[in-house]
C-alpha cells in the first residue's frame, strides 16, 4: 500500500462499529483532506496536482476496498 495512503489511513478515527459505514466514513475523510489541500494551493498547477492525486487514491480505496476494510477494522 502507498505511503501516503498508509498516512491517511493512519489519521482517520471512526466511532461507528459497522464495516460499511467505517468505510464510508473514510472515503469522505480522504475527499475532505484532499479537499483541504486543494484551497490552500495558490496556483493551478498545484490544485491539478492535488485533484488528480485525490482521484487516484479514491480510485485504489474503491478498487481494493476489502483490503482497506480489513485495515480501518483493525
Amino acid at each position: 500500500m502507498n505511503l501516503q495512503i498508509q498516512d491517511i489511513i493512519n489519521s482517520f478515527e471512526s466511532t461507528s462499529k459497522n464495516k460499511k459505514q467505517k468505510y464510508n466514513d473514510l472515503l469522505a475523510h480522504i475527499y475532505m483532506t484532499f479537499d483541504k489541500r486543494i484551497s490552500l494551493c495558490k496556483t493551478d498547477k498545484e490544485m491539478n496536482k492535488y485533484k488528480k492525486m485525490r482521484t487516484s487514491v479514491l480510485r485504489y480505496i474503491v478498487a481494493n476496498e476489502r483490503v482497506i476494510t480489513s485495515e480501518i477494522c483493525k
